[in-house]
């Protein structure tokens, strides 16, 4: 095949190019990964997969100044003082960091940073606002619970989703206190061992971690609650309805509020009108509920929080006359 031939295939994503003169036709996303890795080992040198390549393997999400941000490029992790160039080139991005063998996991022959690393990783070097920096952290952690649960290849062999583990037993996973201590620790532990690069953020939301958050979304409302004079919010809390029936709320505030998170999959397992069913049960149990749209988050926070001051302003005056 001609050079241009070989280029346009690669751009259309049908062939993979390796390096110079090799390219592979081979449907896997890791290879680009195993063969650069591969490379370094001859020379001696242990590389892994990390920062934004791994929190996209991992389904950690990420978060720029105006939302979800495009695939990185390859990004290769190497011990500090390697004998090799640091930067971007040939498809590629190096970076010397140090990490313990604790925070590697091996996928198919590559390994790669895990999740929770990946997550205080990525909110280092995305970390330029509140929101940035805490939603991976939220994410890293999260997906840390599925893997330690099912183990590497039971949770990535699926194309990044969980197999024999929903994202609600995950949730009820994360209301372990035992197990979100350990979590804090070693991610204490990491930040102990990492330079002061891309910390001022992480440093400042670290208290707030949240693995309960199901989705990028909940982040950013969390992120925005939790800098507001707001009370605590109480994430994917249990609510029961007029009905009689049990519910899990994005956000439960002060045990009246609920703060609902309208995304893309809402809707994924129940149509609009049992969503509509769901609130109208809700409130006719006395609970209050703003919902919110990603198009609001993401351009006019400050309407969500006027909403839920109100919100939380009339609750309390129920209550106040109930009295």
């Amino acid at each position: 095949m001609s050079y241009d031939r070989l280029t346009k295939a690669a751009n259309a994503g049908v062939l993979q190019r390796l390096r110079r003169g090799i390219y592979s036709a081979q449907d896997d996303a890791l290879e680009p990964a195993r063969e650069r890795i591969a490379q370094f080992a001859a020379r001696g040198i242990p590389a892994c997969l990390g920062e934004r390549s791994a929190a996209d393997l991992f389904c950690v999400p990420q978060f720029g100044a105006y939302g979800p941000l495009a695939p990185p490029p390859l990004t290769l992790l190497v011990p500090r003082g390697a004998a090799t160039r640091r930067g971007s080139r040939a498809g590629f991005r190096l970076r010397e960091v140090d990490l313990d063998p604790t925070d590697i996991v091996v996928y198919r022959g590559v390994p790669v940073t895990t999740p929770l690393r990946t997550g205080l990783d990525v909110a280092r070097l995305l970390g330029r606002s509140r929101r940035a920096a805490l939603i991976p952290l939220c994410g890293g952690m999260r997906a840390e619970i599925a893997l330690r649960r099912l183990g590497v290849n039971a949770l990535l062999d699926n194309g990044g989703e969980t197999r024999g583990l929903s994202e609600h037993e995950i949730t009820e996973a994360a209301r372990d206190q035992s197990l979100r201590d350990e979590l804090a620790a070693d991610l204490a532990r990491m930040m102990a061992t990492v330079n002061r690069h891309g910390m001022r953020w992480v440093t400042e939301v670290i208290h707030l971690v949240e693995p309960l958050l199901e989705s990028w979304l909940e982040g950013v409302v969390w992120a925005d609650l939790t800098a507001s004079d707001v009370p605590r919010a109480v994430p994917q809390a249990w609510v029961r309805g007029a009905s009689g029936r049990w519910f899990r709320a994005d956000f439960l505030i002060e045990g009246q509020v609920i703060v609902e998170v309208d995304g893309a999959t809402k809707y994924a397992a129940q149509t609009p009108w049992d969503e509509k069913q769901r609130q109208s049960d809700l409130e006719a149990a006395g609970y209050w509920v703003v919902r919110c749209t990603w198009e609001e988050l993401l351009r006019h926070p400050e309407r969500v929080i006027a909403r839920i001051r109100r919100a939380l302003a009339r609750s309390r005056t129920v209550s106040t006359v109930g009295l």
